[in-house]
């Protein structure tokens, strides 16, 4: 074979070799993903959170939308707290607790506060769900042991039962980062979280092992939608919490801003 025909052949191999089809995406078995996913969240049970929220809402009167400053606390699955202010002024101010739910709205004239069960606001408008639902949304708790793993072309599939309702997750591979969580409840209709993470990450203050989370979530319902813009996060001890138990006391926020109704 001379050197021409050895070149040639040289060429074609080469021009096989690149077009041959790229290695399948490796498989992630469940276990391997509720033991990484639960490594990653156990850091994140009692969390404060810094930042901006969007909220866009419809009602009788049209289409509003209003944003402010966040700080958020969030106490495991048993209590959770956001208030958005603007200029030091409270404008809106979520709390919830497995057994009620409240929100002060200081947008609306006159000012008004709201309370019930959480089932009677269970919608990402208002951010005011159970504290367990809104931390699956937000993907820090572990995932329910129930669940099943799947691959599709371009994610990792996390589908099963969980709190009252069916849970679907889109999980990034490789790093299985959450892009889409979704909770779907007969009754109450369907929540989901986009985490975007095309504007960045953010990392947990106090917990290196902790997953990163990312700096933008949209939570919407189909009727509304809240954008949560993170600029901090750290993790809390329980006694530090414990210390914040005034954000988490509807009474006394209520006799400090006096809201003109009370519902």
């Amino acid at each position: 074979m001379n050197a021409a025909h050895l070149a040639w052949t040289a060429a074609v191999m080469a021009v096989l070799v690149g077009c041959a089809s790229p290695p399948p995406i490796e498989r992630t078995s469940t276990d391997t993903v509720l033991a990484d996913w639960s490594r990653r969240t156990e850091p994140l049970e009692r969390l404060h959170v810094e930042g901006q929220a969007q909220v866009h809402w419809r009602d009788e009167q049209g289409e509003h939308m209003e944003q402010g400053d966040l700080s958020a606390w969030l106490d495991g699955d048993l209590r959770s707290s956001l208030r958005v202010t603007k200029f030091g002024d409270v404008y809106l101010w979520y709390g919830a607790t497995p057994r009620q739910v409240w929100v002060f709205d200081f947008v609306s004239d006159p000012s008004t506060l709201r309370t019930g069960p959480p089932q009677a606001h269970q919608d990402a408008g208002t951010l005011a769900v159970r504290p367990a639902v809104l931390r699956m949304l937000l993907g820090l708790d572990p995932w329910p042991r129930e669940v099943v793993v799947s691959h599709a072309e371009d994610a990792v599939l996390v589908r099963g039962p969980a709190l009252g309702g069916q849970l679907e997750a889109r999980l990034r591979p490789g790093d299985l980062q959450p892009l889409t969580i979704t909770l779907e409840f007969s009754e109450r209709g369907r929540l989901v979280a986009e985490h975007r993470w095309s504007t960045g990450e953010v990392w947990v203050e106090f917990a290196p092992e902790a997953r990163r989370l990312a700096r933008v979530v949209d939570l919407h319902d189909g009727r509304a939608k809240v954008k949560l813009r993170t600029s901090h996060a750290e993790v809390m001890t329980a006694a530090e919490m414990d210390a914040q138990a005034t954000v988490f006391d509807r009474e006394k926020i209520a006799a400090h801003l006096q809201p003109d109704v009370v519902k």
